[in-house]
C-alpha cells in the first residue's frame, strides 16, 4: 500500500488502529470478477483494516472475506436489492442501509457516496471521498444524519475485527465503577415485590400487546440486554412506582425505561466526543452502568452491568453529573424496599 490519503489517515487515527503491513488483496482479480472499479480509497481503507465492523453496526464488503468470484456474488446481490445499474455497492448497517458510490464518469475517485435505504426508495448523495464519508460517519455530530445511530453507539468510535483484533483503548475506564463490587455478593433477598406490596402505591402500566414478554422482548432490542427479573416482576405487579426520592422508569410509564436509559446515553456519547464525560462506562460502553430511576434533584439510578448475568446486578445511584455515587450491593427491588422502609438514610450519589 502507497502512502494512504489524508481521509484514510485520519479515519485510521480517529479509530486508534495499529499500523500493519497491508492485506495481499488481488485487486486486479477483484475487480474482474465484479466488472467495477474501486476508489483508492477503498483499498486503502480495506487493506489497513481487516473484515469487520464499525460501532457494531456497519461493515465494509469486504474483499478479503472471500474469494473473488464468491465476493462478486455478494457485491452482484446487493446491487440487485438496489435495482439501478448505476450503483456500486461497497458497505451495508445492518440490513437497513446499503452503502453504494454512484459512477459518475471514469474516475472511481471523484464518485460520491449514496446511502441507499434497503427497505425503500431512500436516497441520500453525499459527496464525500470512501474515506471521508467513513469518518464523518463515526463523528459527533455527524453531518450524515440518517446514520447519526452508529456515531453514537460508542464514543470514542471503534472497529473490532471478525479475528479479534480492535481498536486501542481510548476514553473511560470500564472497571472505574466495577472494582467496588468485584468479589462481593447481592444482598438477599433479591426479589422483594411482595414486601414492597403493602408499603407503596400501585401505578399500573398498561400495555398495548397480550403480554409482557412481548414488551420485555422489545425492550432488549432497544437497550441491547435483558432487565434483572427482579425488575420485570416489579413492574408488572406495581408499576411505575415512586418510592420516597426514587421514580421508577418502566416501559411506557411517565418515566420511560428505553428514554431515559437513551437520554443518558445520548449526553454521554456527546461529553466523549468533546473529550469528557464520566470517569466510568455508561451502557452500552463495556461493563457500564445503566438508568431505571430518577433520584431527586436530578440523580441517576442505575444497575452496575458488571457482569453477563442482570440478575447479579447491583443498584448504583449517582448525583446530576455522575461525579459522585453510592454503590448498593443489592437488587433494584431489595433497594427499593430499603428505601421504603429507611426513608432518612442517604441512598444518593
Amino acid at each position: 500500500m502507497t502512502t494512504p490519503s489524508v481521509a484514510t489517515a485520519a479515519l485510521l487515527e480517529l479509530l486508534r488502529w495499529p499500523a500493519s503491513p497491508p492485506a495481499p488483496i488481488d485487486w486486479a482479480a477483484v475487480q474482474s470478477a465484479t466488472g467495477a472499479q474501486y476508489p483508492a480509497e477503498f483499498r486503502e481503507v480495506t487493506e489497513a483494516l481487516p473484515p469487520g465492523m464499525f460501532q457494531t453496526f456497519l461493515s465494509l464488503l469486504h474483499p478479503a472475506n472471500f474469494p473473488p468470484e464468491e465476493y462478486a456474488d455478494e457485491i452482484h446481490g446487493y446491487a440487485q436489492m438496489l435495482g439501478e445499474p448505476d450503483l456500486v455497492p461497497w458497505a451495508v448497517v445492518g440490513m437497513d442501509y446499503i452503502i453504494a458510490w454512484r459512477i459518475e464518469g471514469d474516475d472511481p475517485d471523484a464518485w460520491p457516496v449514496v446511502v441507499c435505504d434497503s427497505r425503500g426508495p431512500g436516497r441520500v448523495v453525499h459527496r464525500l471521498s470512501t474515506a471521508a464519508f467513513l469518518r464523518a460517519v463515526l463523528t459527533v455530530p455527524t453531518p450524515i444524519e440518517e446514520l447519526s445511530f452508529v456515531a453514537e453507539a460508542q464514543q470514542p468510535p471503534s472497529y473490532v475485527a471478525n479475528d479479534g483484533r480492535m481498536s486501542a483503548p481510548a476514553g473511560p475506564d470500564e472497571e472505574h465503577w466495577n472494582r467496588e463490587a468485584e468479589g462481593r455478593e447481592l444482598i438477599g433477598p433479591v426479589d422483594c415485590v411482595d414486601q414492597l406490596r403493602d408499603l407503596v402505591t400501585p401505578a399500573p402500566i398498561t400495555i398495548t400487546v397480550p403480554r409482557w414478554y412481548t414488551v420485555w422482548s422489545q425492550v432488549q432490542g432497544k437497550i441491547g440486554w435483558p432487565p434483572p427479573p427482579d425488575y420485570k416482576h416489579l413492574i408488572e405487579e406495581l408499576g411505575a412506582i415512586q418510592v420516597g426520592p426514587v421514580t421508577v422508569a418502566a416501559p411506557g410509564g411517565p418515566v420511560d425505561l428505553v428514554k431515559t436509559y437513551d437520554k443518558l446515553r445520548r449526553r454521554v456519547v456527546k461529553q466523549r466526543a468533546a473529550g469528557g464525560g464520566p470517569a466510568g462506562t455508561v451502557w452500552p460502553e463495556p461493563r457500564g452502568v445503566m438508568r431505571w430511576g430518577d433520584l431527586e434533584g436530578g440523580g441517576h439510578v442505575c444497575w452496575l452491568t458488571y457482569t453477563k448475568r442482570p440478575e447479579f446486578w447491583p443498584v448504583i445511584v449517582f448525583d446530576a453529573e455522575l461525579s459522585r455515587h453510592r454503590l448498593h450491593m443489592m437488587s433494584a427491588s431489595r433497594f427499593l424496599l430499603e428505601v421504603a422502609t429507611n426513608p432518612d438514610h442517604p441512598w444518593g450519589g
